[in-house]
């Protein structure tokens, strides 16, 4: 399905998409939203079978919702297609993420996800699908202009329909695994204002690995960031080195950040700047995260605005909500064996997300 279409069914559902898998868990979380900002996830591992040999076969998986196989020919016309969607068939990194995310759709989304949300009866039913269809043609104005935007995007009212079917039953097994979430207590209350009572504000001048980066590109991007932190400690202005240096969108602001909490920043970040005393200090080694290596500088602390408790109940349910579907789906993909072919699939499945 093309994007001008989807637009109107995107408004309807959190759907799971390729190479994102968990994307529509982070809408459980309430993390912040800045681009420094991430929820922390905890993927499980796939079992790996044996390699498969027949050309004709990219992937097979095995679970106790049986055996699905995706050949090889659909494998490389999906990936094909898509690649020249986004025009990234002349990027190697790009391409792989593709292709990896093409076998994590398949492994996780069409053989676990669905596969447990049948064992539990929580696909979509008629009803659901007759709701959602009335909903997306009330978009438009008339029937002919429903009409022309299925054709237009090569669609059938079918092939929507089966689309719908599936988001609707992605979003099932998401609430069901989010209704395994405890509901706070007034002590986790309190003990969420207690730790968030303080503010602190920092910049930073980020380093980033390229895409897919081996160990020596690692090396390489940490000694960029020492050699810019012995500037630093020699009298260079950290503003200025980091509007020269930083690759993240804070560079041109001289890496502000603002005022930040507990809980606003991935936990690398926070812990170091949170650990610094004084404002200019400045952490003594850069700070690895997911997004690269940064260098911190602390430029001031507050007491937080007070936040409500109602406020505070659903903040915390609803990272518990993100925890527990993170759970479920580790616990998918421990149930399934994958096996695949290394000459059509090269892809290391259990380094998604990472």
């Amino acid at each position: 399905m093309n994007a001008p279409f989807l637009s109107f069914v995107r408004s309807f559902f959190a759907p799971v998409r390729v190479g994102a898998v968990l994307g529509s868990l982070l809408l459980l979380a309430a993390c912040g939203s800045g681009e420094e900002t991430s929820a922390q996830t905890g993927e499980g591992a796939y079992v790996m079978g044996e390699p498969l040999s027949d050309p004709a076969l990219a992937v097979v998986v095995q679970s106790e919702f049986g055996t699905d196989t995706l050949f090889t020919q659909a494998f490389e016309e999906q990936a094909l297609s898509m690649a020249m969607q986004f025009g990234i068939m002349a990027n190697p990194d790009e391409m792989n993420r593709l292709r990896t995310g093409i076998v994590e759709e398949f492994v996780l989304l069409r053989h676990l996800i669905f596969g447990e949300a049948a064992r539990l009866g929580l696909v979509a039913t008629a009803e659901d699908l007759d709701r959602q269809m009335q909903q997306v043609r009330a978009q438009f104005p008339e029937e002919e202009a429903y009409r022309q935007a299925l054709a237009r995007d090569k669609l059938t009212e079918e092939t929507l329909r089966e689309q719908i079917r599936d988001d609707v039953t992605q979003r099932k097994l998401i609430e069901h695994l989010a209704d395994n979430a405890e509901e706070p207590d007034p002590e986790a209350i309190e003990a969420f204002l207690e730790e968030r009572a303080e503010e602190v504000r920092a910049s930073h001048i980020l380093f980033i690995p390229p895409p897919g980066a081996t160990d020596a590109q690692k090396d390489s991007t940490l000694k960029q960031a020492e050699a810019v932190l012995d500037s630093v400690r020699a009298g260079a202005d950290f503003a200025a080195m980091a509007r020269l240096h930083s690759q993240g969108p804070s560079g041109p602001a001289g890496g502000d950040l603002g005022f930040f909490n507990r809980g606003d920043m991935v936990a690398p970040f926070e812990e170091a700047a949170y650990a610094l005393s004084d404002s200019g200090d400045v952490t003594q080694a850069p700070v690895e995260s997911d997004f690269g290596y940064h260098l911190i500088r602390l430029t001031g602390r507050r007491a937080a605005t007070p936040m409500d408790s109602s406020v505070v109940r659903q903040r915390i349910l609803r990272e518990r909500q993100r925890d527990a579907v993170e759970e479920g789906i580790s616990q998918l993909r421990a149930r399934a064996t994958v096996r695949l072919n290394p000459d059509v699939a090269d892809v290391d499945l259990n380094a998604t997300g990472e």
